[in-house]
């Protein structure tokens, strides 16, 4: 109890007066959507529904556990959970835009939950349980896969992805799409950062005048608006960990190959992941047991007492060089010491310069990977290039925001051949890992690293290693914020224990107040 008080006293600071009205701001800048949400196949069950008495405050703080026992004892169904959370997209997401399509076999997929518990057969923990899919992750019909973009507005995938034949293995009710930045972070700025796509418009941030950040930005906002219990995002290059950190969220990019990417739209083949986004570990632990392709139970291995005696890298220059986390970084401090964690100072050096090639690496990713994947939907548009044309050909409704990010991220690989590319790669990759594993070995060893937020992306996320962003409560500026753990690859289990014992201590969750 005094480890929870003593962190709890230090969150209560007041916050800074803003000093513009960013939600008028947003308003001014929001679009249309390209396609309506569409709650026709649910009017009738939404009209009729009346929530249970206490569900609200319920699921305002249960986790998947406490949820599935609460079905179990006929509380609720997954029917009715699903509607509470249909409700709640129908009546918020015009304001917050998170959601880009509703699946119309939701209540279906529900009702077929219901049964199999009625029958004493379900499937596992996550056996009616509404979930929210990145817009790029695959789905058949009827639901489309559109990344947020103008050019894939009306693609239907042939077949599912790998992970969501997983999920619906499962049971999981796909409850419909996420938003997403734009071709997962990579046409336009947006306001203030990221969140923003043709199809659905500006994501907007649940807990207050702050980032969504991206790409990943609609799963989180889908979970910390509680439009889904959990979301699968994707990562590239922080792009779920910096979305679900400002949310105050856990999410996590496992390791390379662990979740299968097969039938995601691609960014950067080599480095893209998708990965689990959750309001606790155990949760994200129960989703990465549904969509891995591993036969591990993470949420049986975590531990409270994971980190006693390990030995913790932390990557003190990164946080003293970010000044407005300072109190976050003496809060973390403060946490893996009440742990008992052995804490020594690790950096995190990059001789080769690698890190400054991202964009390049960015750039012929996103030519060699993803225009193959738009062009097999629209042969017109086969460059980046011809997508830049395409948009500027009917720029309010296909780049509604612009495309700065574009126009910016083609040049460097103009003249790139795919040897180029696989070249570029191999080097990338080759120089992060030693990175990586340089700072991993200081010290004598040390089991993990930790930072901040999204500073350590391009090094985890390129060399495949698995990474977790912790609520840690807010930076000096108000933000919310999430400690970022990396660990080392292919030993997901033992970092998810890690983030499991850490959330123990610190219980920093922020949770939205919605109305």
């Amino acid at each position: 109890m005094m480890r929870h008080l003593v962190l709890a006293l230090a969150l209560t600071t007041p916050l800074p007066v803003l000093a513009q009205d960013v939600a008028a701001t947003i308003a001014k800048l929001q679009t249309e959507r390209l396609r309506p949400l569409d709650f026709a196949p649910f009017e009738a069950a939404l009209s009729a529904f009346a929530p249970p008495e206490g569900l609200d405050g319920f699921l305002a703080q249960a986790d998947i556990g406490e949820i599935n026992a609460a079905m179990a004892e006929g509380a609720f169904t997954s029917e009715e959970l699903t509607l509470w959370h249909l409700a709640r997209i129908r009546r918020l997401d015009d304001g917050l835009r998170g959601m880009l399509e509703i699946n119309p076999a939701a209540l279906d997929e529900a009702r077929a939950a219901d049964a199999r518990r009625k029958a004493g057969q379900p499937l596992g923990p996550m056996d009616g349980i509404p979930v929210s899919l990145k817009d790029n992750i695959g789905t058949a019909a009827p639901m489309r896969t559109t990344a947020n973009a103008a050019v894939l507005l009306d693609n239907i995938a042939a077949t599912d992805a790998a992970l969501v034949t997983s999920l619906r293995a499962a049971g999981a009710v796909i409850i419909g799409k996420a938003s997403l930045s734009e071709f997962a972070g990579s046409l336009a700025s947006g306001y203030p950062s990221g969140g923003n796509g043709a199809v659905g418009g500006q994501g907007v941030n649940p807990l207050g005048p702050y980032p969504t950040y991206g790409s990943s930005s609609g799963s989180a906002i889908s979970v910390a608006a509680q439009y889904a219990v959990v979301s699968i995002g994707t990562e590239t290059a922080g792009s779920l960990v910096s979305p679900a950190s400002v949310m105050s969220l856990v999410g996590m990019k496992p390791s390379t190959g662990l979740v299968s990417g097969a039938g995601v739209v691609p960014l950067i083949l080599s480095n893209d992941g998708p990965g689990p986004i959750a309001r606790s570990v155990r949760d994200a632990a129960l989703l990465l047991d549904a969509a891995d392709t591993a036969d591990v139970d993470y949420a049986a291995g975590l531990s409270a007492d994971a980190l006693t005696g390990v030995k913790v890298g932390v990557l003190a220059t990164d946080m003293a060089q970010a000044g407005i986390m300072a109190g976050a970084a003496t809060r973390t401090g403060a946490a893996l010491s009440m742990l008992g964690a052995q804490m020594v100072p690790v950096t995190l050096d990059d001789p080769t310069g690698s890190v400054t090639r991202f964009f390049e690496y960015l750039s012929a990713g996103m030519r060699f990977d993803m225009m193959p994947y738009v062009a097999a939907h629209n042969p017109a548009v086969v460059t980046l290039e011809d997508l830049i044309a395409y948009n500027q050909a009917d720029l309010p409704r296909r780049a509604p925001f612009g495309q700065d990010l574009l126009e910016r991220f083609a040049p460097p690989s103009a003249g790139f051949t795919p040897a180029d590319q696989q070249a570029l790669t191999v080097q990338m990759t080759t120089a992060l890992t030693a990175s990586l594993e340089a700072a991993f070995a200081a010290h004598g060893g040390v089991e993990i690293l930790v930072g901040m937020a999204n500073q350590q992306s391009p090094f985890y996320a390129t060399a495949g290693y698995p990474a977790i962003t912790v609520p840690i409560g807010r930076d000096d500026t108000g933000e919310p914020l999430g400690v970022t753990l990396i660990g080392k690859k292919g030993q997901d289990a033992m970092l998810l224990s890690y983030a499991f014992a850490f959330e123990q201590v610190t219980l920093a969750h922020i949770r939205a107040t919605l109305p």
